[in-house]
């Protein structure tokens, strides 16, 4: 009945969200963490959470912050989930007690985030950057069509996310070979989106190379229009535990690399790739 009477309040708030927001945002701040948390996830599937209102809604409950159809969430967002990590608060607390007059913080919950997922020219960066330096807990990042993001935003996560096991760049047309080289140390990467990027043949050497090459057992390369066949096979080489492949309109990519795909070696759970009629 409680859990049913907790569900009842969430909707009930979700459809009078901006209202409450506007008129009763103290009443927000102070519900129980439990319904905090419930209303996060509601409101980013409908894509409600804005800058404006996220500080209303963060909490220590919260692991997936989905951000995927919240067109309204920038840079903004990111610096102020920043500043509420452990490490952050802890040094503004240590600042603050070595000065005569203290500044006054609005200090939130600290937040632990273990997934990550952005889309969007709203993001730069500036935002991204800040965010991954202090959350090197971090398992899964997605930045869809983030177009604004250079190799400057891999480069952080290559350097601080050590625990990251997904990563998907799908539609970050910034991105190069750079980027992907700075991701050589990660051990535990199983995911990979690169479709729509702007890699060549030696980020595929560099995957093949990488800490993760074992680990490796999804890739997308999608639309990667200077992959060609010798890069490729060297990925297949290279990274035995891939399972998962997609190569779409990859233009220079030709009959020899489906003839290498080979059952023996590669167990396949899914495959799909285009080659151009010669």
């Amino acid at each position: 009945m409680v859990a049913k009477l907790v569900e009842l309040c969430a909707y009930t708030i979700i459809n009078h969200f901006n209202t409450i927001s506007e008129t009763q945002s103290s009443t927000l701040i102070a519900l129980p963490v439990d319904l905090k948390a419930r209303l996060f996830t509601l409101l980013s599937h409908r894509g409600l959470i804005t800058d404006d209102n996220l500080p209303l809604l963060l909490n220590c409950r919260t692991r997936t912050f989905d951000f995927r159809d919240c067109t309204n969430i920038t840079d903004t967002s990111l610096i102020l989930m920043a500043h509420c990590s452990l490490n952050a608060q802890i040094e503004r607390k240590r600042l603050e007690s070595n000065q005569t007059e203290t500044t006054s913080h609005i200090i939130t919950s600290v937040l632990n985030p273990s997934i990550i997922y952005l889309r969007g020219i709203n993001i730069t960066d500036y935002g991204l950057i800040e965010f991954v330096q202090q959350y090197p807990s971090l398992r899964k990042i997605r930045v869809q069509n983030c177009s604004q993001l250079t190799d400057e935003s891999i480069c952080a996560i290559g350097k601080y996310c050590s625990r990251l096991m997904e990563l998907d760049l799908t539609g970050c047309i910034k991105i190069t070979d750079e980027g992907i080289n700075s991701l050589r140390q990660l051990p535990y990467l199983r995911s990979l989106g690169l479709s729509q990027t702007q890699i060549s043949d030696n980020s595929l050497i560099s995957i093949g190379q990488s800490s993760f090459h074992y680990t490796l057992n999804e890739i997308n390369l999608r639309m990667c229009k200077e992959i060609t066949d010798d890069g490729f096979l060297y990925l297949l080489k290279n990274c035995p535990k891939l399972k998962k492949i997609g190569f779409i309109q990859c233009p220079k990519l030709t009959e020899r690399s489906r003839q290498i795909l080979n059952p023996n070696t590669h167990q396949f759970s899914f495959l799909l790739w285009t080659i151009p009629v010669q």
